[in-house]
């Protein structure tokens, strides 16, 4: 935990503080098929436990809901005699992404913004996001869901609704719109943004059905993005459509200038400006995978030993899942906290936990305590203000009050 990049040295001086005496030899040995499939089931037993803050964090947009469940995943590439264990993609057009690509493990996240509440699935790589075991989990009426387009499926977004459960999302590239009504009308999207762009009309909304087939009541919101943003929606647009041998369309290319929402919340719960900022809180998901990958070195190893690696992956996975519960002891609360100096100030009392874990639960008790203090400190674990880009809690309180005007 303190130390990511340990060395079979470093861990080893680590095992000796916990009065265990082993050679970096005979450490090397231990880490087998036996251990990784050990390390797994110790992970998995970790993963099942629910475990959220006693206080919720306090963002205006976020506690509207019962909870607020972000959703993504994470691949971690693996050496391809682990093809049998995790089977990656198959997919690449070179002999070094090819092999990179026939094994892979990944982590599918959905963890609740409001408590820290978090669900996790270990999957092949090879599975597409929209096989996630977590899709089929019902959550609390009144709940929202905010999924990235990988996991975008109209069906269970219609099972969701009449379940209770709220959705935001991006409305997929091709994904036909029509009209409410008797006899719904396709809706041609580029000529009504046209005429929003000419009318100098940033922001609009109207009731909409969604899919041909599924015919999805929701409201579509469209949002006039910056220059500069539209251009890396074109970039990644002429990127996606280069993989694939093609060229986007024109339609394609004039809808990246907007951003298009679709959502089942209705307008006295959130209002067409305040969607885009709850969205955006998507990102913070992004993050939480970032921070385990620079901050834990989650998919980094020191090794060409692929039982070693996947040992590391499997103790890496459950020392972040450690690190974020015990974030939520004092820090998940605070609506300007940051995660990263959390983190950071967890893995440099990572020798004082170690120490206590072997000690009684009182001592375990009074360091997390300790944690906590600096936890709420006016500047220890706090997000530094930006002069130009609002920071992410700053925009989930950017609300007009309920029942008043946008």
């Amino acid at each position: 935990m303190g130390n990511p990049d340990s060395s079979l040295d470093g861990l080893v001086r680590t095992a000796a503080f916990q009065q265990l005496e082993i050679s970096s030899q005979g450490l090397d040995k231990r880490f087998t098929e036996a251990s990784s499939t050990f390390a797994r089931q110790v992970l998995e037993a970790a993963i099942s436990q629910t475990i959220q803050a006693d206080s919720p964090v306090d963002w205006e947009l976020t506690r509207r809901f019962k909870a607020v469940y972000v959703h993504d995943s994470t691949q971690i590439a693996l050496p391809v005699e682990l093809a049998l264990i995790w089977q990656g993609t198959g997919g690449g057009t070179t002999s070094d992404a090819e092999q990179a690509n026939k094994a892979s493990l990944k982590v599918d996240l959905m963890y609740d913004l409001n408590s820290g509440e978090t669900r996790i699935e270990l999957m092949a790589g090879r599975h597409s996001d929209n096989r996630s075991p977590l899709l089929a989990c019902a959550v609390e009426p009144g709940s929202l869901h905010l999924k990235d387009l990988g996991y975008f499926n109209l069906e269970r977004m219609k099972e969701q609704a009449e379940r209770g459960e709220f959705w935001l999302s991006r409305l997929l590239s091709g994904t036909n719109v029509y009209t409410t009504g008797d006899t719904p009308k396709s809706i041609d999207l580029g000529a009504e943004l046209q005429a929003l762009s000419i009318a100098g009309i940033t922001v609009a909304e109207r009731q909409v059905l969604v899919g041909a087939e599924v015919q999805l009541p929701a409201r579509l919101i469209m949002v006039r993005l910056s220059p500069e943003s539209a251009a890396r929606q074109r970039a990644v647009a002429f990127d996606k459509s280069q993989k694939r041998g093609r060229t986007p369309s024109a339609r394609h290319l004039a809808l990246c200038d907007w951003w298009l929402l679709i959502t089942n919340v209705p307008e006295s719960l959130l209002s067409k400006n305040e969607a885009p900022n709850l969205y955006g809180a998507r990102w913070q998901i992004e993050l939480m995978f970032k921070l385990w990958k620079s901050g834990s070195r989650l998919a980094t190893s020191r090794s060409g030993n692929k039982w070693r690696i996947l040992c590391e992956i499997y103790i890496k996975l459950l020392i972040v899942l450690i690190q974020h519960w015990i974030l939520l002891t004092g820090l998940w609360e605070i609506p300007q906290r940051s995660l990263t100096k959390g983190v950071q100030a967890i893995q440099e009392q990572a020798s004082n936990l170690a120490a206590c874990v072997g000690d009684s639960r009182n001592s375990l008790v009074k360091c997390i305590k300790r944690l906590a203090v600096v936890f709420v400190s006016s500047s220890g674990c706090r997000q530094n203000r930006r002069r130009k880009k609002p920071n992410n809690w700053l925009n989930l309180q950017k609300v007009r009050r309920l029942g008043g005007l946008s």
